[in-house]
């Protein structure tokens, strides 16, 4: 239970941060508030020696309230175009941050069975120790991983991993489907719904998920300095994976 006193702190701190970023323009809508890591230290401190309260009920207050610092990495525009086009066999990585937030919001209609016989989707792959490998140079972000770019064609045979979606994917395109699909996920390191039951089958054939994504493991299996690369991939002869746009929103503990 957290104490009276101190979630009336957190709503001043809060009102003052809101009322702040109100001030440019207080009638236009304000952007939604992401903290920076001073922030939640700014809390932590002021919770722990102003008001006396504990190390560990601190921790509980900051994560009752998910008053966590964050990161945001977006898709980088194409060079030509409104959109990066994905190819037959031309997967690309459309961006690569350190750890990942991601649940669903569904698109706006949804058909019976868009889902199935799908062959253009998302994955996500973790860059172990991203931190030690240059990821940046000069401000500019490197090639950490083979063929990210989809310069080349890669030819998937039958007993290759990559060669369909699996129940590791992030999200499966919607087929039979005309217009923009726009999905959020969010990943939680306390999902605990399990790749066999029935509601991870059902949440795959229905919101186009997967279902071994489901149980917080990739959330909780990361590590200080790993990245996260996002995979846009199109499988088969007429097939190809058009995306607008694309980001990743980090959120963790300090």
């Amino acid at each position: 239970m957290i104490p009276h006193g101190a979630r009336q702190a957190l709503r001043r701190i809060n009102e003052r941060a809101m009322n702040e970023d109100d001030q440019a323009d207080i009638k236009e809508e304000a952007p939604e508030h992401l903290l920076s890591a001073w922030d939640a230290l700014r809390v932590r401190g002021f919770l722990q020696w102003r008001l006396g309260v504990p190390v560990e009920i601190v921790d509980q207050i900051i994560d009752t309230a998910e008053y966590w610092p964050s990161t945001t990495a977006t898709m980088a525009p194409p060079e030509e175009g409104t959109h990066r086009i994905i190819r037959k066999d031309r997967d690309q990585v459309l961006l690569k941050t350190v750890p990942l937030c991601y649940d669903r919001k569904g698109p706006g209609r949804i058909n019976e069975n868009m889902y199935e016989h799908s062959w253009t989707w998302f994955d996500a792959e973790v860059i172990r120790g991203a931190h030690e490998k240059k990821m940046y140079v000069d401000g500019e972000e490197q090639v950490l991983l083979d063929n990210e770019k989809g310069e080349t064609a890669i030819p998937r045979e039958p007993d290759d991993p990559l060669l369909l979606p699996t129940e590791h994917k992030v999200q499966v395109n919607g087929a039979r489907v005309s217009e923009v699909q726009d999905v959020e996920i969010v990943w939680d390191s306390e999902d605990n719904v399990q790749p066999d039951s029935p509601a991870a089958l059902d949440i795959e054939q229905t919101k186009g998920r997967g279902r071994a994504t489901l149980d917080g493991r990739f959330v909780r299996e990361m590590q200080v300095g790993d990245s996260i690369a996002l995979w846009a991939r199109a499988r088969f002869p007429g097939w190809s994976n058009h995306v607008y746009r694309a980001s990743v929103t980090v959120y963790w503990a300090v």
